[in-house]
C-alpha cells in the first residue's frame, strides 16, 4: 500500500511540473504564433487551483492583445482578487511547501504583477471606453505601489503605471495629478539611470506650465530646454505605449549530491532566469514633418528579476529545511525496510522541483512616444510590421497602445476636450 501511494504521488506531483512547463513553453511561442492561438492552447489546458492567480493573469492579458476588453477586465479581475486573498498565506500550504516542494502553494503574485495588473486594467477600461473606470485601477495602483514601497528599493515601483496615470490623469484634465504622476516616473526612471523619454520631458512642461508657470514650469524649462513654450493649439495630441517582446520566463537550477554517508541522494532545485537575450526595438509615429521614437520607460526583464532576488532568501530557507525533512524521512523509512527506504528517496528526488511559475507573458519593456501634430493621420511603424495608418480626429487627444507582437493597435480617442 505505501508503495502505491508513492508511485500516485510522484505521477500528480510530475502533472503539477508539467504544467509549469507547458506555460512557460506558451510564453516562448508567443514570439512565432499570434496571441489568439496562444490563447485557445492556453484555455485548453487545466489548471490546478493554486495556479489559477497565474493562469488568469496570463489569460487576462492575452485576452487584451486581441482586443476582448470586456472580458479581460473580468479574468485580470478575477486574479487580482485571487492575490490579494492569497496574501494572507495558507498555514497547511506553508507545510506543505516546507516538506514537499514550493509548488504546492498557491501562485500569490510578485510585485510585479500586482501592479501591473492595473495596468493592463486600466487599458482595457479606456479601450472599453470607460476612461473613469481606467483611472479607479490607477488610484489603486498607487496604492500598491506605496504598500511595496521600501527604502532604497525599487521593487515593485513603476515608472510606466505612474506615467500612465498622468496620461490618464491629462485626458480626463486633472493637470495637478497629472504633474505628480509624471513626476513619479521621472523619479524612478532617473533612480535606474535611464534617459527621460522626450516625451514624457514635454508632459513635464505641459502640466507644469498648466498648474504653476511662474515656478515649476520655468524650472523644467531650463532642465528640459528647445522645446516651444506648451501654448495652448488645436494640433491633435498623441500618446503612445509601445510593448515590447516578451519577458523571460524561469527556468530551474538543480543540483543532486550523495548525503555524507552517501547512503541517499539529496536533489536541490531552485528557480533562476537565464540571461536576458532581450534587445530593445522602437516602434514610429510618423506625421507629414516628424518622425519620433518610442523610449525605454520600464525594462520588465530587469523587475522579475528583482522581484526573484527578494525571494531568495525564503526560497533558500525553505530549500534547506526540506532537504533536512526528506533526510530525516528517508532514514526513517530505510530503518523499517531498505527497499521502502530507497523508494521513499525516489520520491524525495523526483518531488523536489522548482517553482517556476510567474506572470510570463507580459512584455519585456514598456516604452513611450508623444507626437503632436496638425494632421489628420500619422503613421504607425513597428519592427518588421507593415506600416498601419491611424486617423485622428480634428483637435483630438488619442492614446495608441502598440505590441510588437502580432495583435492590433488599440486607440482610445477624445474630441470633446480641448487642452
Amino acid at each position: 500500500m505505501q508503495k502505491i501511494v508513492i508511485i500516485f504521488m510522484i505521477s500528480m506531483l510530475a502533472a503539477c511540473a508539467g504544467h509549469q512547463r507547458e506555460t512557460n513553453k506558451l510564453a516562448n511561442q508567443l514570439y512565432q504564433n499570434n496571441p489568439q492561438t496562444i490563447l485557445n492552447q492556453l484555455q485548453s489546458s487545466s489548471p490546478n487551483e493554486r495556479d489559477y492567480a497565474q493562469f488568469h493573469l496570463n489569460t487576462g492579458f492575452l485576452q487584451f492583445l486581441v482586443g476582448d476588453f470586456p472580458t479581460a477586465i473580468e479574468t485580470l479581475t478575477q486574479a487580482k482578487k485571487e492575490m490579494a486573498v492569497l496574501e494572507a498565506t495558507s498555514i497547511s500550504e506553508n507545510a506543505a511547501a516546507g516538506t514537499v516542494n514550493e509548488t504546492l502553494r498557491s501562485y500569490s503574485g510578485y510585485p510585479t504583477d500586482r501592479v501591473m495588473v492595473h495596468n493592463v486594467l486600466a487599458l482595457s477600461y479606456l479601450f472599453n471606453d470607460d476612461i473613469d473606470g481606467a483611472r479607479v485601477e490607477m488610484l489603486q495602483a498607487d496604492i500598491a505601489m506605496k504598500k511595496l514601497a521600501k527604502k532604497k528599493s525599487l521593487v515593485g515601483q513603476f515608472a510606466n503605471t505612474h506615467l500612465l496615470s498622468g496620461i490618464i490623469y491629462e485626458l480626463l484634465d486633472e493637470q495637478s495629478n497629472a504633474l505628480i504622476s509624471y513626476k513619479n516616473s521621472e523619479s524612478i526612471i532617473k533612480a535606474r539611470n535611464l534617459s527621460v523619454p522626450v516625451g514624457l520631458q514635454q508632459a513635464l512642461l505641459r502640466m507644469s506650465f498648466a498648474v504653476d508657470r511662474d515656478g515649476q514650469y520655468l524650472s523644467y524649462n531650463k532642465l528640459y530646454s528647445g522645446f516651444e513654450k506648451p501654448l495652448q493649439n488645436s494640433n491633435n495630441k498623441v500618446f503612445a505605449i509601445y510593448f515590447d517582446g516578451v519577458v523571460s520566463s524561469k527556468i530551474e537550477k538543480t543540483v543532486i549530491v550523495p548525503s555524507g554517508n552517501d547512503d541517499q541522494l539529496i536533489r536541490i532545485s531552485v528557480p533562476a532566469y537565464p540571461q536576458s537575450r532581450y534587445r530593445v526595438s522602437r516602434t514610429k509615429l510618423t506625421d507629414a514633418t516628424q518622425q519620433i521614437s518610442s523610449e525605454l520607460v520600464e525594462n520588465l526583464e530587469v523587475s522579475v528579476r528583482e522581484d526573484l532576488a527578494k525571494e531568495y532568501p525564503s526560497i533558500l530557507l525553505l530549500t534547506t529545511t526540506r532537504a533536512v525533512a526528506k533526510y530525516e524521512l528517508v532514514k526513517e523509512a530505510d530503518k523499517q525496510d531498505s527497499l521502502l527506504g530507497a523508494l521513499v528517496n525516489l520520491v524525495t528526488v523526483l518531488t523536489e522541483v522548482a517553482d517556476l511559475r510567474s506572470w510570463n507573458m507580459l512584455p519585456a519593456s514598456v516604452q513611450f512616444a508623444y507626437i503632436e501634430t496638425p494632421d489628420n493621420q500619422i503613421i504607425v511603424n513597428k519592427n518588421n510590421s507593415t506600416p498601419e495608418q491611424i486617423t485622428l480626429q480634428k483637435n483630438s487627444r488619442n492614446l495608441l497602445l502598440i505590441s510588437s507582437l502580432e495583435a492590433p493597435i488599440f486607440h482610445y480617442q477624445q474630441t470633446s476636450r480641448s487642452l
